[in-house]
């Protein structure tokens, strides 16, 4: 009896190679990415010893909101045509309004001014409360598109009894090189004197009556 030999179809061969190239890229894939690593940096308060405060201390209410633009995780740069650039991969742990709230907060209620400090729109009577607004957080490139500092700007509303005052702060400082971790610095940096400059206002527009 003959034997019926049958040939592999070259085409078949071409299209099963194909479709296992395929199922092991797709799995490649799942398991490793070319994209660079998203990195997540953490801003701290001032730091030092919390002070106590008085007894009879007031409790303040604070809210925090960003202008446009700010409204966002991203560390960023103001180019020279005032355009907001993200930084690529590189963000803040949380969106700014969340974050800073949070800085505010406790660097407020280590200054040893307040009681207590909560966030929130709304103070009962007798108690303080603060808006601000975050009108800058970024670092500023000059012509040649290279980052040489960073600008922080705050401007905030301060009603303490029967007093309302309007608070501005604004502080800059020098990136030292071209590195994400020198930006970073500096952003810190600048925080860190505008939160304490929040608070000697608030001691000297109020407190020192």
């Amino acid at each position: 009896m003959a034997t019926l030999l049958l040939q592999p179809n070259p085409l078949l061969k071409v299209l099963l190679l194909g479709f296992a190239l395929a199922c092991l890229t797709a799995c490649t894939g799942v398991l490793e990415s070319n994209k660079p690593a998203r990195e997540v940096y953490m801003l701290h308060p001032p730091g030092g010893a919390a002070v106590a405060p008085a007894e009879d201390a007031p409790k303040l209410v604070l809210s925090l909101l960003t202008v446009p633009g700010l409204d966002t995780s991203d560390i960023q740069v103001l180019s020279r045509n005032a355009r907001l650039i993200p930084v690529a991969n590189a963000h803040w742990a949380d969106n700014l309004p969340e974050v800073m709230s949070s800085l505010s907060r406790r660097s407020l209620m280590d200054s040893g001014l307040f009681s207590s400090v909560s966030l929130g729109d709304i103070a009962r009577p007798g108690n303080w409360s603060l808006q601000l607004e975050l009108q800058a957080f970024y670092g500023v490139q000059d012509s040649t598109e290279v980052t040489r500092s960073v600008l922080m700007q705050l401007e905030g509303n301060l009603r303490c009894g029967e007093r309302n005052d309007v608070l501005r702060l604004q502080s800059s400082k020098t990136v030292n090189s071209t590195s994400l971790s020198d930006l970073v610095t500096a952003h810190q940096q600048a925080l860190h004197e505008s939160l304490q400059e929040l608070s000697q206002q608030i001691r000297q527009t109020c407190v020192a009556e």
